[in-house]
């Protein structure tokens, strides 16, 4: 029996938490839940805490909305337009477009929450002397001998104060914005807020009108310095072309504004060039001429010299005639042959005189080509010399161009600015602000509802803190990773029934825990379920007479034959639970009492038999610490098949590593969502001290706020559902 209390079995204890045994599907523990539960459950395990911050937020919500001021708001609405607005279908300038409009509005969004604009309307409702105003933000009146130093300070106080109750809204997919103030007095914020829409449109009104001004002023000194240049420039110009002959008769602009000159020496040099080339013409058509006596000069004498020809002919011919009839002395003929060799002599004269005016014309043709060609040679050097003169000329010409296209363009710019200074504003107010008729705060449903976000917000948070803190076991599974020791059950807590009452009920959930806390005993010896167990915690009220009790009534409804000792003789509690007398039991027995029997109680309602604790004595731990408390569990164990030994608790008390040591093993009771790590460390600590044998750990009291790891409602799912099948 030493050797089987002592000792160490030959085969390992099976882990119930293993493969070879699944513990969880033989109690019907569910998978898990989602995470919206897991957050109620821990809600409710902390719900004094939830209730009470939320109570609190809820009171505080109620009392700021009571005690806090009311505020009237008051809103105008505006309207910001671009400047240009721009209409395209290319993808990229669209893009480009549409990001300069978001730049745009940023900056008018900007531009309405400036500590400048808040300044310019302080100093233009003289709000630093508005008694209103003063009153509502509770100001001092301005001294009449405040420095300028302390009137700034006062002004920039006063624009904090507006920019801390102004809001600028802009209204979605438009360009409308809502500009608001709120105040203590209605009239007060449709004053401010009018004051501000008027002011932010003036002051973009000025704006625009001083960057006028300023490019105008720019411009006009930019002009006057051009134009100097410009003035400076054309009298090089002129001058040089003085001092070197040149004449310009005309000039050109090209559409890239460069200017072309034309001299005089090159307008003589073309028309003596096209002069020379008619003159050459008429003398090559007067040397082809020369031997024509029709055509050219001679074409004046050539209708006397036809006629004569005609005349000649007629006469031939009627003195061809003539001599067929007569003979050559026919006086007839004979005045014919005169008249013919007048008419020769005649024709012959004629045609000398038409060739002497072609030669005289070519030899005028000859002279007038020579003499336009030395014009031409003279013209064409005085050319090339003003051609080399005239490079620094256009130097100086490109530089008047410069100057007048750098003055036309400013000129321009000049002229479209001032346009664009008169131009209409960008910034219209849509509508007016007016008096609130009732206050827009304090909401008591605004103020509520938010109190209540902040109460479970912060109540979240306390939880989240609480349950990190909290280092009890939550999941029965924690005991294996821990404390390194096997899960031998999970046990379910009782809210509405006795133990005793329900153990006794073989369809609940705890008959059905401590069912399977039995048969994961019968795997941790070779003989089946330990002869000699001992149950124990690290402090009171865990949960260990419970599970004593329960185990043996399992353990008897399994035709065995079991006894209970009630150890705890500080403490007893099965008497209590059980409802007998405790007038002999434990105690008498270490005491030296031998009537055993007369200390036994049998239990028919519950199958099997107890010796309760009996009367507390002096010396406790002597007691448990003698031999008697060996010899009664040898002595019980050769009547009965199993001995289970309610102990104390092992913290502060020497009691339980003294009976641990006389018994097969020892189960060790943990108390779920309460016994902290720190203390069921220790205790194990110093049952291992003592030489015990640890079987395992029994998880009590696994309620609802267990169900995120799987326990909890496992038990009465079960039996649940095996109902509902066995009513089916």
């Amino acid at each position: 029996m030493n050797e089987l209390i002592n000792g160490r079995q030959a085969n390992p204890p099976v882990d119930p938490m293993s493969s070879q045994y699944d513990t969880t599907s033989e109690r019907g523990y569910s998978s898990g839940i989602s995470p919206v539960e897991h957050v109620l459950l821990a809600a409710a395990n902390h719900r004094n805490w939830v209730i009470g911050i939320i109570t609190g937020a809820l009171l505080l919500g109620l009392l700021a909305t009571f005690l806090a001021t009311p505020q009237f708001s008051s809103t105008a609405r505006i309207e910001i337009l671009t400047d240009s607005p721009i209409a395209t279908n290319v993808e990229g300038q669209r893009d480009r477009v549409l990001i300069n409009e978001v730049a745009f509005y940023n900056t008018q969004y900007s531009l309405l929450e400036s500590e400048s604009l808040a300044e310019r309307v302080v100093r233009a409702g003289n709000l630093t002397a508005d008694k209103d105003f003063a009153a509502a933000f509770g100001l001092e009146d301005p001294e009449a001998g405040m420095t300028s130093a302390e009137r700034r300070d006062l002004t920039r106080g006063a624009a904090q104060i507006l920019l801390n109750s102004l809001s600028v809204t802009p209204v979605r997919n438009s360009s409308l914005v809502d500009v608001s103030f709120s105040t203590p007095s209605p009239q007060l914020s449709a004053k401010l807020t009018n004051l501000w829409v008027t002011q932010f449109v003036q002051s973009t009104i000025d704006r625009r009108f001083a960057a006028t001004s300023d490019a105008r002023q720019y411009l006009e000194g930019r002009l006057a310095r051009l134009r100097e240049n410009l003035e400076a420039s054309e009298r090089a110009l002129i001058n040089y072309a003085t001092n070197k002959g040149i004449v310009t008769i005309s000039t050109e602009t090209d559409t890239s504004g460069r200017t072309s000159n034309r001299t005089l020496v090159a307008s003589d040099l073309a028309e003596v060039s096209s002069a020379l080339a008619r003159a050459r013409e008429m003398r090559i058509t007067a040397e082809a001429e020369l031997g024509n006596s029709v055509t050219g000069s001679a074409q004046i004498n050539a209708p006397t010299i036809s006629g004569l020809r005609q005349r000649r002919a007629e006469i031939g011919a009627e003195l061809a005639r003539l001599r067929t009839q007569f003979g050559e002395d026919y006086p007839a003929i004979v005045s014919l042959r005169a008249q013919l060799a007048n008419l020769d002599r005649s024709l012959s004269a004629e045609t000398t005189r038409s060739s002497q005016s072609n030669r005289e014309a070519y030899n005028a043709a000859v002279r007038r080509e020579r003499e336009l060609q030395g014009e031409l040679d003279a013209l064409t050097n005085k050319y090339n010399t003003q051609q080399r003169e005239s490079i620094q000329m256009a130097i100086l010409q490109r530089e008047v161009d410069s100057n007048r296209q750098l003055y036309e363009g400013l000129l321009q710019r000049s002229k479209e600015i001032g346009v664009a200074g008169v131009g209409p504003n960008n910034i219209s107010i849509v509508d007016s602000a007016k008096p609130a008729k009732a206050p827009s705060s304090p909401s008591l449903p605004f103020n509520v509802a938010l109190a209540l976000l902040l109460g479970v917000g912060l109540a979240s948070a306390v939880v989240f803190l609480l349950e990190k803190m909290d280092s009890s076991i939550r999941d029965p599974q924690e005991v294996v990773s821990r404390f390194e020791l096997p899960l031998l059950g999970a046990i379910p807590e009782l809210v509405d029934r006795d133990v005793a009452d329900a153990i006794l009920d073989k369809k609940s959930p705890i008959y059905e825990a401590y069912f399977s806390l039995m048969t994961n005993l019968s795997f941790l010896t070779d003989h089946g379920a330990p002869r000699s167990i001992m149950l124990t915690s690290s402090r009171p009220k865990e949960g260990k007479s419970n599970s004593s009790l329960s185990l043996a009534t399992v353990l008897a409804a399994t035709g065995k034959s079991v006894i209970l000792v009630d150890a705890d003789v500080r403490n007893p509690s099965l008497n209590r639970y059980l409802d007998i007398p405790n007038k002999r039991g434990l105690s008498h027995y270490l005491s030296g009492d031998d009537d055993l029997d007369g200390m036994i109680a049998p239990l028919d309602a519950f199958g099997f038999s107890i010796v309760t604790a009996g009367k507390t004595p002096p010396n406790a731990a002597e007691l448990l610490g003698g031999d008697r408390m060996g010899k009664l569990i040898e002595t019980l164990l050769t009547r009965y098949d199993h001995v289970l030994v309610d102990s104390p608790p092992l913290l502060g008390l020497a009691d339980a590593p003294l009976i641990a040591r006389r018994v097969e093993g020892v189960v060790f009771t943990i108390e779920a969502n309460s016994t902290r790590n720190r203390e069921i460390g220790t205790a194990l600590t110093r049952l291992r001290m003592s030489g015990a044998r640890l079987f395992g750990a029994i998880v009590t009291k696994v309620g609802a706020r267990n169900q995120v790891y799987g326990y909890g409602y496992g038990y009465g799912y079960g039996y649940v559902y095996g109902s509902d099948k066995d009513a089916a």
